[in-house]
């Protein structure tokens, strides 16, 4: 990350999970995500370093996908996860192919928060965005 903008740092976190590739319509890229969202995540939404540390897993392990409920994010999905914060679940949207500055294209993770209120799983499902469980 030497000598890159602070906007442009990127945290590799493997490949993309084959949940992605097989149900989402994902390319098998590196599966990545900003420094700025991972402050964000931390300092906004208060997600635990701990937890944002096993990322990886996490993504490779979820709930379930549905796509993106807002009709102008059609590259992105949103991974349900089995973690919870004070009782709502952790999501992670993910968008395909972006390009981070004039360099690699990625999968990039462009947010981790609890979703708040009731459980977003029964209403995603029957706006049939679900895309894998």
């Amino acid at each position: 990350m030497a000598g890159k903008p602070r906007h442009e740092q990127v945290l590799l976190l493997g490949e993309t999970p084959g949940q992605l590739i097989e149900h989402a319509g994902f390319p098998e890229l590196e599966l990545a995500i900003k420094a700025s969202v991972i402050s964000k995540a931390c300092f906004d939404h208060g997600i635990a370093t701990s937890m944002l540390k096993r990322l990886p897993d996490i993504v490779n392990n979820p709930k379930s996908i549905f796509k993106s409920a807002n009709v102008h994010q059609v590259e992105s999905v949103v991974v349900l996860t089995l973690e919870i914060k004070n009782q709502s679940p952790i999501i992670i949207p993910v968008k395909k192919q972006q390009q981070v500055g004039r360099g690699n294209h990625f999968n990039l993770i462009t947010s981790v928060y609890a979703k708040e209120g009731p459980d977003p799983q029964k209403k995603w499902k029957s706006q049939g965005l679900l895309l894998w469980e």
